[in-house]
């Protein structure tokens, strides 16, 4: 075993850790656990741009109180350093229903309150978006939210939200990265215990108040929506049911409320899933991009001859949808067509109603389908692409409203993730269920179906379909994996792919992009650095390649187009005949298969 890690490790087994943690280490180290121990102590938990994500364990490389507190120090650090009212204004936390969560929230909260920031506190699990609306809501100075997402439900996670309840973006993160890293993670962290916060008044816990003002401007948009398409929904004649699953997560606090409140549908819920459980007892994994995830609530559905399932993940940000087809088997949608559905729905209501604001804009990903332009345009929005991720989304909004370029009416990445309105600046899972319910409703009166408005979509713009596929290696040995194929890719791309050629390559990370034909090199700075290479072919392949940021993954991503032709299942199997063959000599090119 190498030296340094049994040395850090025994460091955990010192009388300043408490005793569980000092136990488990101890116990890796008598087994002469070398590969487990390496992987806990190779490196600490990285504190990133975007927060942490980890397995929860004893050790620098996991999720746990020390290394929650040690994060929660840095961001203290840097917040009383930089804004004079950060203790007045303080800090919002939220957490979801993983294990340890609770735990984690306030730990981090003893953490604020010894540096004497105020802390407001939701005392029970809730909905990511939640917290970004209440950190505008409160005035807060900054946000916390602890949560691992869709991650399986050995990990955890922590996420910091700047003053207008977006996930912080650059110089921000940065600047706070490096204050977590100067943080000693025993003699650096200042505590008090929970309640003695709330004694002396400095963590106070959050009222339903707030979460009642924000299910309210969640009616006001979906009013507002309505208003463009109300003659299409007086059409609806049949009675709507719809089977909604939380997942075991925080969905279930208030995407019911906001459904009820919408009306127009009976709303069922998928017994076992709608208890909160950071185990997931009933699912492989909550994460509704795979389509096991909805197969309790498809199965409902079934049984109870629904017309739509619903599934959100453990934070409540993403939402998965299935629809059934006209023999009565269950489609499970992705995310790319649940967006596209979603915008070409909100585009057309404000436009319907009179309320397409100046200066309209779509904004999505860079990995998300080019249908979203094609959308867009047709309606004269302006199409904006980001980095992966809905921070980026949410920096746009922001500078659209500094400057007034553009007004904001619709966002989404192919990862699940929706948002209409700007009173939150994250994706989220409450707002896009109301946004369902009101596709549900305005398909079956205009098109027939939901499968019947997408392929009105399909027919106008030509079918698009992406793929994506991605590869788990865990560990310092799959770290260096993923680096070495990104290295590859940059320093050799393919030259064909399936006999295609492969004209442009964009780099995000050297910010150049390449047409490998002339070997002509140009500038590329109208997106922040990101480790993300994009390869198109000459007929109309795209093909994206990135490490996850969150998790042990490296992520592909390919997008194809052709005009609509026949039936959507027969262009549909067209399109994923190119997908198999593109993807397989991809990733042997990448030596993955």
């Amino acid at each position: 075993m190498r030296e340094d890690i049994l040395a850090k490790a025994k460091e955990w087994t010192a009388p300043q850790f408490d005793e569980q943690t000092r136990k488990e280490i101890q116990a890796l180290i008598d087994q002469r656990n070398e590969k487990e121990l390496t992987d806990r102590f190779y490196k600490e938990l990285e504190f990133g741009t975007g927060g942490m994500r980890g397995i929860m364990a004893a050790g620098q490389n996991r999720m746990n109180t020390y290394t929650v507190g040690k994060a929660t120090q840095g961001l203290a650090n840097y917040l009383i350093k930089t804004h004079r009212d950060t203790k007045e204004r303080g800090v919002a936390i939220a957490y979801d229903s993983r294990n340890n969560s609770r735990r984690f929230a306030q730990e981090a909260a003893g953490v604020l309150a010894a540096n004497g920031i105020k802390v407001f506190v939701y005392p029970e699990l809730r909905p990511t978006p939640l917290l970004s609306f209440t950190v505008r809501f409160l005035n807060a100075r900054a946000g916390i939210v602890i949560t691992a997402s869709h991650n399986p439900k050995e990990y955890n996670g922590y996420k910091v939200y700047s003053y207008d309840g977006s996930q912080v973006t650059s110089p921000e993160d940065v600047r706070i990265v490096e204050e977590v890293n100067r943080v000693d993670i025993l003699m650096g962290v200042k505590r008090i215990e929970y309640h003695e916060g709330m004694k002396e008044g400095l963590i106070m816990e959050i009222g339903p108040d707030v979460e009642e003002r924000y299910l309210e401007k969640v009616i006001s948009l979906a009013e507002d929506l309505e208003a463009g398409i109300q003659n299409e929904l007086k059409k609806v004649r049949k009675e709507i049911r719809i089977v909604y699953s939380p997942l075991h997560g925080t969905g279930g606090t208030l995407v019911p409320k906001a459904l009820e409140r919408i009306g127009g549908a009976s709303l069922l819920l998928e017994s076992e899933q709608s208890n909160p459980d950071g185990n997931f007892p009933t699912t492989p994994s909550p994460n509704p991009e795979e389509a096991a995830a909805l197969t309790r609530a498809i199965e409902c559905a079934k049984r109870e001859g629904a017309d739509l399932v619903i599934a959100t993940d453990p934070d409540c940000d993403r939402l998965g949808l299935a629809v059934p087809d006209k023999s009565g088997n269950f489609v499970v949608l992705n995310g790319n067509q649940i967006g596209s559905m979603m915008e070409y729905l909100v585009a057309s209501s404000y436009k319907k109603s009179g309320l397409m604001p100046p200066r309209p804009a779509i904004i999505s990903t860079i990995v998300s389908t080019e249908l979203a332009g094609e959308i867009a345009r047709s309606f004269d929005a302006d199409i904006y692409y980001t980095l992966t991720g809905f921070k980026y989304i949410a920096d746009l909004m922001r500078d659209f409203e500094k400057t007034g370029r553009n007004s904001f009416i619709f966002g989404y990445e192919e990862s699940y993730g929706y948002l209409a309105g700007t009173f939150v600046r994250d994706k989220d899972g409450v707002i896009a269920a109301v946004l369902s319910l009101m596709l549900l409703k305005y398909s079956a009166a205009v098109y027939g179906s939901v499968l019947g408005l997408l392929e009105h979509i399909y027919r106008t713009y030509g079918m698009y379909r992406e793929f994506g596929n991605s590869f788990t290696l865990k560990g310092a040995e799959g770290a260096r994996k993923i680096e070495a194929i990104m290295k590859d890719l940059r320093r050799s791309p393919p030259e064909r792919i399936t006999g295609s050629q492969v004209e442009l390559l964009k780099d995000y990370q050297m910010q150049t992009l390449t047409r490998l034909k002339t070997g002509t090199v140009e500038e590329m700075k109208d997106l922040p650095v990101s480790n993300v290479l994009q390869f198109y072919t000459g007929d109309g392949i795209k093909i994206s390649a990135r490490p996850s940021g969150t998790e042990p993954k490296i992520k592909f991503y390919f997008g194809f187009h052709m005009p609509f032709s026949g039936s959507m299942d027969e262009t549909g199997e067209r399109l994923a005949q190119r997908y198999r063959s593109v993807s397989n000599e991809f990733f042997q090119y990448c030596g993955l298969v």
